[in-house]
């Protein structure tokens, strides 16, 4: 039976000493329960599950970033290994035994925090967290970490299983970081921070840190990208443009710069454009939410800016993309000022608490 769901965490129990930790456990860190209903009574619940724990870990899997699997890791594999896809979906799986000496990393999943969810159980319940995953265990950084760390979204996932085994293994890679991340890499990762970088003919991994875009890559290099959600685009155009030509004008301005589109956080526009249907159609094919704001707003968002056309009047080409951008971005850095694209006007600005310089 489906039950509400209240976290993005779930702890299910096999056992009556086990639900007893459960409990606990769950309220610690705010997690949904499932214990064997015979159990209820002496945990003070006046819930639980009459049907088979495999039952409950499936209907889990499916449900919550993370499972806490308060029993004997044999049950816990036998249950979750035929449910098991990818990394980048599966959630993330942690076993515990019913005393609590022993918190067992055992998937790290989509969520990619199992390890240190593990150490903060164990230190919970005064047990020994176990993790086996080669980064930790050698003390090197992990990509998947990195890009939790700094909230980053990682492109091109499938590459993902092959970098980290470089990192593991000494091979060669390139990071080209215009992002500014703190971290200690080890011999084999040669760091770039500049506008430009060169690869050797030995560089076949490169690691994108940031919303720029590397030009004239050679085929055989495979790129992994950790890209900032933190870029808004304002537009303004002519009323009944297709949504066609708004994707391609923005397609063209990044293009121009170097920058990648899928750094793209949202749009923005004034409120006369909310309905038009071309800027929603490149909202959708973008996947971004379009932020609309009144004139007295953008007029508000316009202070202290640079190259804009503020004394304009808002009805007129040009006076609504540099505005909406600072404004959508919570009066953050205008890193691409207006461009007249054909009927189309941008300008790009970078959310401030994810701005690097």
């Amino acid at each position: 039976m489906t039950f509400k769901k209240n976290s993005d965490k779930i702890v299910i129990t096999v056992t009556n000493n086990g639900s007893i930790l459960g409990k606990k456990l769950a309220n610690y860190l705010k997690a949904d329960l499932r214990i064997p209903r015979r159990f209820t009574v002496n945990t003070e619940i006046d819930y639980g599950y009459d049907r088979s724990v495999a039952l409950e870990i499936q209907e889990a899997f499916n449900r919550y970033q993370v499972l806490i699997l308060i029993m004997a890791t044999g049950i816990a594999v036998r249950n979750i290994a035929p449910l098991l896809e990818n990394k980048q979906i599966d959630p993330a799986v942690i076993v515990i035994d019913e005393a609590g000496k022993f918190v067992i990393s055992l998937i790290l999943g989509r969520w990619g925090g199992a390890n240190r969810l593990a150490e903060e159980v164990a230190n919970y319940t005064g047990g020994v967290a176990v993790i086996t995953t080669a980064s930790e265990v050698n003390n090197l950084p992990s990509l998947d970490r990195v890009a939790q760390k700094y909230d980053l979204i990682i492109e091109n996932k499938e590459l993902l299983p092959e970098f980290s085994g470089a990192v593991i293994n000494g091979e060669p890679i390139v990071i080209w970081d215009r992002w500014g991340i703190k971290e200690t890499w080890p011999d084999n990762i040669r760091v770039e921070t500049g506008e430009r970088f060169e690869l050797t003919r030995v560089d076949k991994l490169l690691v994108v840190v940031g919303y720029q875009e590397p030009v004239e890559i050679r085929s055989f290099v495979k790129v992994l990208a950790l890209r900032p959600n933190n870029l808004v685009v304002g537009i303004g155009c002519c009323q009944g443009l297709p949504g066609t030509r708004i994707v391609g004008a923005i397609r063209r301005y990044f293009r121009e710069r170097e920058w990648s589109v899928r750094s793209i956080q949202s749009f923005a526009t004034i409120d006369l454009k909310a309905n038009e249907s071309g800027i929603n159609a490149a909202a959708l094919e973008f996947g971004v939410p379009l932020q609309v704001f009144s004139k007295e707003e953008l007029e508000t968002g316009m202070k202290g800016l640079e190259n804009s056309d503020y004394y304009e009047s808002m009805m007129e080409e040009g006076g609504v993309c540099e505005p909406a951008a600072v404004l959508g971005s919570k009066l953050g850095k205008l890193i691409g000022v207006k461009q007249n694209l054909n009927q189309i006007t941008l300008a790009v600005a970078a959310i401030r608490e994810k701005y690097r310089s």
